[in-house]
């Protein structure tokens, strides 16, 4: 892998990292009636729209740092990294469809008076055969892809080994255990940074080998 592309790779997972916690960080607090998400987002219009726009950005970051990844572990565990970098990527492509959904709601928030129809119309969008696979497709292809790189890493024995089964704790936290707690938010978060920033300090940090290491199959 030349220089450039490690130092292309490195910021692209850097820049998923801190805008995916910027993100969670800004996000207001979604109640459960579909209108009240609009009271949420004009009771803070610029955390709202920040956090919208962070979410966004961050797929296009997670999709070129999943190609990358995939170029790195490659040569370690062929099949896990091509497999974990197309489905990060097809879930950065299918999660722009709820990003733009929720551009749409900003512009909504603004208008209060009707807010208890854009609920209505919230619900019909959200629980639509039109907009579904692409909430499931984003949904899975993250965790799936996430869960493949990362144990595409370990097993390549590739610095830092650690960051790992950080990410497999991310995972869980992230997606199981924030429904039962708001100690997840912050534990989530922390462990984002942690396992991604393991990934940018193993692909800074390792120097390039004299000879091509060969393939194996995983």
């Amino acid at each position: 892998m030349t220089r450039t592309l490690r130092i292309v790779t490195a910021t692209s997972v850097a820049a998923f990292a801190l805008l995916s916690f910027g993100f969670v960080v800004l996000q207001p607090h979604l109640p459960d009636d579909r209108a009240d998400w609009l009271v949420a987002f004009a009771a803070a219009p610029a955390r709202a729209a920040a956090a919208t726009h962070l979410f966004l950005w961050s797929q296009l970051a997670l999709a070129v740092a999943a190609v990358g990844l995939a170029l790195w572990l490659r040569p370690h565990a062929p099949r896990l990294a091509v497999a974990g970098a197309v489905l990060a990527v097809l879930s950065a492509f299918a999660h722009t469809i709820p990003g733009a959904w929720a551009i749409t709601q900003l512009v909504m928030s603004g208008d209060p008076a009707h807010h208890d129809t854009y609920g209505q119309l919230i619900v019909a969008q959200e629980q639509s055969s039109h907009m579904v696979p692409y909430f499931l497709l984003g949904l899975a292809g993250l965790v799936l892809g996430v869960l493949l790189l990362s144990i595409a890493h370990f097993r390549s024995r590739l610095p830092f080994r650690w960051a790992g089964p950080v990410l497999w704790a991310w995972l869980v936290v992230e997606f199981v255990g924030t429904s039962f707690g708001s100690w997840a938010v912050p534990t989530s978060g922390a462990l984002l940074l942690l396992g991604f920033g393991g990934l940018v300090a193993g692909l800074i940090g390792e120097r390039r080998a004299a000879t091509e290491p060969a393939y194996v199959t995983a």
